[in-house]
Formats: C-alpha cells, sequence, structure tokens
C-alpha cells in the first residue's frame, strides 16, 4: 500500500501541554459587557460517562456534515465493520463490528458544571506498523466555518493519535480512512 502525506507539519504538536485548554473567545451570557464570561475548556478523554449517551449518538450518527466523507464512512465501515456505542458499566465507548479491537478519544467541552462530548475519533491498530483512524467526528461549532472553528479540533484529535503512534513501539504510520480519493497516512 502506498502511503501519502497530509502536510505533515500541521500535525505536529503546536502546544507544550496536553491538558484542557480554553475555548475563545469567550462571551458573557446574555451579551452584557458587564458580566463576568464563561469560559470553555475542551479536554481529551478516553471515557465518557453513559449520561452522554445520546449526545454521542447524535454528534456520531446524525452530524450535519458526514455527507461530506460519506465515501470514507462507506470505506471504513466496509473494512471493519460499521461503529456502534457501547455502555460499559458507568462509561461509554465505540468498537466497530471487525475483529480488531478500537480505540476511541472523546473530547469534551466542560462550560461551568455542564460537560457535553464535542468530538470522537476511533483508531486501531490493523499492522504492526500503521495505525488507521477509521472515523473522525467534531460538533458542528467545532467544524470550518463554525463558531468555534479556531480552536481546530479536528487537528487536535489526529494530533493526540499521532502522540499515541510516536509513543507506541513498531508504529511508524497512521492513515485517515476519510479523504477524497484515496487513504492518506502521515509519518508518526
Amino acid at each position: 500500500m502506498a502511503y501519502f502525506s497530509i502536510i505533515p507539519e500541521l500535525c505536529e504538536p503546536r502546544q507544550g501541554h496536553e491538558g484542557p485548554v480554553k475555548v475563545g473567545p469567550t462571551v458573557p451570557r446574555g451579551g452584557d459587557p458587564g458580566v463576568t464570561a464563561i469560559s470553555r475548556q475542551v479536554s481529551f478523554v478516553s471515557t465518557l460517562p453513559a449520561e452522554h449517551y445520546h449526545q454521542l449518538e447524535a454528534l456520531l450518527f446524525f452530524n450535519g456534515r458526514q455527507h461530506r466523507v460519506r465515501k470514507g464512512i462507506e470505506t471504513a465501515i466496509d473494512r471493519y465493520g460499521p461503529p456502534e456505542i457501547v455502555v460499559e458499566g458507568k462509561s461509554l465507548r465505540v468498537r466497530v463490528g471487525g475483529e480488531t479491537d478500537a480505540q476511541c478519544l472523546f473530547a469534551v467541552e466542560r462550560e461551568g458544571k455542564l460537560a457535553r462530548p464535542v468530538g470522537v475519533i476511533l483508531y486501531v491498530r490493523d499492522s504492526f506498523e500503521r495505525i488507521t483512524v477509521l472515523h473522525l467526528v467534531v460538533a458542528e461549532a467545532y467544524a470550518a466555518g463554525g463558531p468555534r472553528a479556531g480552536y481546530n479540533l479536528l487537528l487536535r484529535l489526529v494530533q493526540a493519535v499521532k502522540r499515541v503512534a510516536r509513543r507506541t513501539t513498531g508504529i511508524r504510520h497512521v492513515e485517515l480512512v476519510y479523504s477524497r480519493e484515496r487513504p492518506r497516512a502521515a509519518f508518526a
């Protein structure tokens, strides 16, 4: 299989930390300039509380922009099986129907005491040298043209998987199934 570069310099970490990051600009509630703004933070977690089932379902299966990558979605499903949300105890995970065990990373937006999933990346190690990203989705507010597009959530999710790849022995490539014409890969 041929490997193609996806602007690897864009996939390198740009900040020195991996913890929660404030999403800006923040807007005061009600638009009153005299009120302190509520800041939103996005963090990456490997498990999601079961109470977010319906939000995750809407994000993963009813995303308004999925038609743009329909061919990639179909390719991923043909190769690895359809994604399925699974409740394990008090946590959620996403798995695929194939024999390969998938890993999942969730982007969770926190605003005060409220939290909601705003991004998901599902990936597998399908060979000794390669991690393949099967599904990648962000909430429309974080997508290109959305009010929080400047956060680059899609890119940050890919960067997180590339960090996993660099720490995993033997991994040389991260392949992205979603592309216009063919699978794309970047060096880990």
